[in-house]
């Protein structure tokens, strides 16, 4: 790699962490507001996306154990934001939903993100469509970096003998 092919990648880093610090602000004012971590809220919104989902799927979803996910789901369980269902005949595969609290909380926290991203997308004015492809081609790539991650051991074996 040449000096400036060099040069454009720690502008790129710098970049790219100055956005995630800059967005982060409201992210982390309103997580406190709330009292919740990000991996529930990562839990409470594939939960609203995909109602009854399981434990497992939600592990591998998020790309993490299926053991971190019970543990996250036990906690937003016993505040009342996500409610297990009962599976006849299969007590491994417990379906979640959100319950009203759960949803009231995602919707709380949507409007000040909006207005946030509103108040962004003025500020671009005519960069918003070059800034909006180059967040496309972003996220293609991490999600193929994603996808090149090595699994982690415990979600290769039966997700929901953990859950």
């Amino acid at each position: 790699m040449d000096e400036k092919e060099t040069a454009l990648n720690q502008r790129l880093r710098a970049a790219y962490w100055q956005a995630v610090r800059g967005t982060d602000v409201l992210r982390l004012r309103q997580w406190e507001r709330w009292h919740i971590t990000l991996p529930q809220l990562r839990v409470l919104h594939q939960v609203r996306r995909s109602p009854g989902i399981t434990t497992g799927d939600i592990a591998r979803a998020l790309g993490i154990t299926v053991s971190t996910t019970s543990g996250l789901v036990s906690k937003l369980a016993d505040r009342g934001l996500v409610e297990r269902l009962s599976q006849p005949g299969d007590r491994r595969q417990i379906p979640l939903r959100l319950t009203a609290d759960g949803e009231a909380l995602l919707g709380e926290m949507r409007g000040p993100a909006s207005a946030f991203l509103d108040e962004v997308i003025r500020q671009l004015g005519p960069d918003r469509e070059r800034v909006t492809e180059a967040l496309e081609l972003l996220a293609q790539a991490t999600a193929a970096a994603r996808d090149m991650l090595p699994a982690d051991e415990e979600e290769a074996a039966p997700a929901e003998a953990h859950a």
